[in-house]
């Protein structure tokens, strides 16, 4: 994109148009898993989105087990419908977020309590 529009490391453009996108991979993912951390429907889709089964009967159950969950923000947001792939650990997730540039943003205005649930230390 940087290139299609000539835009150089400190061009103000290119920090808005990032900022934008950073914005909207987060404004996806609520749409997708909902914000609020009190609805049941919000975890069981989730939890179908990374492959947890049986679906866990409460919120806190629900918790428990996305704790335990690595995957790349940036392809559960991109998946269209397609498996989004699961790591065991946080190395192996960092690893792969770093050798592809797979960044989600970690602070965001839009952020809601459903996203914090999966946000893991990359860097």
């Amino acid at each position: 994109m940087c290139d299609f529009f000539h835009w150089d490391r400190d061009d103000e453009e290119r920090d808005d148009a990032r900022q934008a996108f950073k914005d909207a991979m987060v404004i996806r993912f609520n749409s997708l898993y909902g914000t609020d951390v009190a609805d049941l429907g919000n975890w069981h889709k989730l939890c179908i989105a990374v492959c947890i089964e049986p679906l866990p009967a409460t919120i806190p159950e629900c918790k428990k087990r996305i704790k335990d969950v690595h995957v790349n923000l940036v392809d559960l947001v991109d998946t269209s419908g397609r498996d989004v792939e699961l790591f065991t650990c946080l190395d192996e997730l960092r690893e792969y977020t770093i050798e592809n540039g797979k960044y989600f943003p970690k602070e965001s205005a839009y952020a809601g309590g459903v996203l914090k649930f999966l946000l893991r230390e990359i860097l």
